[in-house]
């Protein structure tokens, strides 16, 4: 996979998915590399009621949310878990996947993907660690509903949005369709990994945290 590019200390958490041509992202899939080592420092428990898949729901069309215009993300934020990475732009990698930032410190927008705060669901990766340490994604197991996350585009407005759902789905069942379900209004969705199993010394879930634009507070 392209995220061999960077290895991990726990395995590197790469969110994966395949590229279709109709709907952008059918599937996504957890890499297995192996390590020997034991995490040091464990990235934040999800809530356990991230396990019980609570379906993430679309914005009502009467709630007036702020609706952008296109222009890449350059950063994300998110006070509550000390989240502040830059953004780079990925695409796909030859063999399908969406290709990683080279850093591991960076998230990735998918460019397939909608600019975040336009109408649609914008789709970003990240590492949850390196062999150097904490990866851009580390803190975001810590996150719970009604957390604010900002993304800073290049045209400098800002795409705010409220933590709505948090869910972890195990690798070998991932439910791409209700993930990467259309969206008429802006959705944001992050994906990192979850789980790490000590036999196999590799991630074995992936944390997805979807979030709405705030009505109060658009740019």
């Amino acid at each position: 996979m392209a995220s061999s590019r960077l290895g991990g200390r726990r395995g590197l958490c790469t969110a994966a998915a395949t590229a279709c041509a109709a709907a952008g992202i059918t599937l996504l899939a957890l890499a297995a590399f192996t390590h020997p080592a034991q995490p040091r420092r464990p990235p934040p428990e999800p809530p356990a009621a991230a396990r019980s898949h609570s379906a993430p729901t679309q914005p009502d069309v009467d709630q007036n949310l702020p609706v952008l215009g296109p222009s890449p993300p350059i950063r994300i934020t998110a006070r509550a878990v000390g989240l502040d990475a830059a953004v780079d732009t990925v695409g796909t990698a030859e063999d399908g996947t969406i290709a990683l930032p080279e850093e591991g410190d960076h998230a990735g927008w998918y460019s397939a993907s909608v600019t975040p705060g336009q109408r649609g669901n914008a789709l970003l990766v990240g590492h949850v660690d390196t062999t150097r340490g904490p990866a851009a994604f580390y803190t975001l197991g810590a996150l719970r509903k009604g957390d604010r996350i900002t993304v800073h585009r290049r045209d400098k407005s800002l795409a705010r949005f409220t933590v709505t759902a948090l869910n972890v789905y195990e690798r070998d069942d991932f439910p791409s369709t209700s993930v990467y379900a259309p969206a008429s209004l802006p959705l944001l969705t992050l994906i990192t990994c979850a789980d790490w199993d000590t036999g196999s010394h590799t991630y074995t879930a992936n944390l997805v945290v979807t979030a709405q634009p705030d009505p109060q507070r658009a740019s």
